[in-house]
């Protein structure tokens, strides 16, 4: 081990050096600060998990420009820490042998089909022109990249210990988030809606995206929620000063879809959690008429719920079975998308759908995953989520750990909250919420891998690989 550092470190010096002298010396920091964080990811899987904690939330995004008239190409700095890391820890895994590379867990197989089917389907879309290589190649990746991002953590995280620790990161970064989600609110003036660090300059409220931190939020509340019907005293007062912190946040974020997926997210509570319901019953109340009472922020909580059915913006007629709803143009946009995936995309190509961006970029992820990967792909989707949902419940019922059930019961109730938030939003392709999603889902399987360990016979257990570290 010595010997590999010791020679990488000379081949990066040198490589350095010679480029110093030919280009930009802020091409070289880029390269040194990455050539530093391979160097450390290499050396210290573990602590680069903390890393890329922090940076999915609160890295700066790179523009590249437009490719189409909807979609540009932007990269973010966790982009790139993300592949660092996991080249690192493929060539550690590949230099240190009697490690196993990939361990077994219950959603792999589905991620894997998954993957499978965006890239053919993806390729078949190209190969009809239906598809255009340089705009699906973009998305595809970034679809991957969250998968590998499970991969990693699933394989590097290996005790309950370090699992903690990363959930106490993640509430250390959600406080962050939150005291950035009020200064950018506060510092943009009117129609500011809170958002997540880098989504837009500060007084330009137009460039935000609200529902993405709308989207994180039903993460942070399922797990806050998680930890309220678990803990008495001491840490159950800070979990509810967390809340009463970060609500009102979330309630700027004016997302109506996030406001649907945070109902959805309670009424999965009531029926998933076995304590304290008559409590919780009691504290969503509390938040519902918090939000519909404050002064100074009831009102525009209100009239952005209202303006969806009635009022000036109310100009578009829907037909129902229960006779004609007026809708505001975002809505019956959404509504109108969905039907054109259903009753012209899909029956064109039923069953592998027109490729990822093959649908257009309709503002809900129904309309994407029924248009882009047809039957199979919309069935592998829910079957994928079905396994994160199902581990976190068997984790729930196979620790006693208070936090361990806190943190599984989060998972279970967000999984609805976000698959009703995606009526309204792309839900499943945002960076802010997938990359914690799927960290999260990693997390819950290294405590499916523990829990089968320590119900094994000993012997079993001995002879069993241990993940990479």
């Amino acid at each position: 081990m010595p010997i590999i550092v010791i020679l990488t470190a000379l081949i990066a010096a040198v490589l350095l050096g010679s480029l110093a002298t030919a280009v930009s010396h802020s091409y070289v920091l880029i390269l040194a600060g990455s050539a530093v964080l391979a160097v450390f990811a290499f050396l210290s899987p573990r602590a680069s998990l903390v890393i890329l904690l922090f940076s999915m939330l609160l890295s700066p995004e790179i523009g590249f420009g437009d490719i189409t008239a909807t979609r540009s190409v932007i990269l973010r700095y966790d982009d790139i820490v993300l592949m660092i890391i996991f080249l690192s820890w493929f060539a550690r895994t590949a230099i240190m042998k009697g490690r196993a590379f990939i361990t077994q867990s219950p959603v792999q197989t589905p991620v894997l089909i998954y993957t499978a089917l965006c890239v053919v389907s993806t390729s078949l879309g190209i190969m009809r022109g239906d598809v255009r290589f340089n705009v699906a190649f973009f998305y595809v990746l970034k679809y991957v990249e969250y998968f590998l991002l499970y991969f990693m953590a699933v394989n590097i995280a290996d005790s309950k210990e370090e699992v903690k620790k990363y959930l106490a990161y993640g509430l250390v970064i959600a406080v962050i988030v939150t005291i950035y989600a009020y200064y950018y609110y506060y510092s943009s003036g009117a129609g500011a809606r809170a958002t997540a660090p880098f989504e837009a300059p500060i007084g330009r409220p137009q460039d935000s995206e609200p529902a993405s931190l709308g989207g994180y939020y039903l993460l942070v509340f399922g797990i806050l929620l998680g930890l309220l019907t678990e803990y008495s005293g001491k840490i159950m007062m800070w979990t509810l000063a967390a809340l009463a912190f970060m609500f009102p946040a979330f309630l700027l974020t004016f997302s109506r879809a996030s406001y649907i997926g945070l109902a959805a997210l309670f009424a999965a509570l009531l029926l998933l959690s076995e304590r304290r319901k008559t409590l919780l019953g009691f504290f969503m109340a509390g938040l519902f008429a918090f939000g519909m009472f404050m002064p100074g922020l009831s009102g525009p909580v209100r009239e952005r719920v209202s303006m969806t059915y009635q009022g000036a913006y109310a100009v578009k007629d829907v037909q129902t079975g229960f006779g004609t709803v007026k809708l505001e143009e975002s809505a019956w946009l959404r509504i109108a998308s969905i039907r054109g995936a259903l009753f012209d995309k899909l029956p064109k190509h039923p069953i592998m759908g027109w490729g990822v961006t093959g649908a257009g970029m309709g503002d809900t992820q129904y309309t994407l995953l029924i248009g882009e990967l047809g039957v199979a792909g919309t069935f592998v989707f829910f079957w994928m989520l079905y396994r994160i949902f199902s581990s976190s419940r068997r984790v729930y019922s196979a620790f006693e750990e208070k936090w361990i059930k806190a943190l599984a019961l989060g998972v279970m109730v967000a999984v609805p909250g976000l698959l009703f938030q995606a009526v309204g939003v792309n839900t499943f392709i945002i960076v802010r919420i997938m990359e914690p999603l799927w960290f999260l889902s990693a997390m819950i399987m290294v405590l499916c891998r523990i829990a089968d360990r320590e119900k094994a016979p000993p012997e079993s257990a001995a002879a069993a690989p241990k993940a990479g570290e």
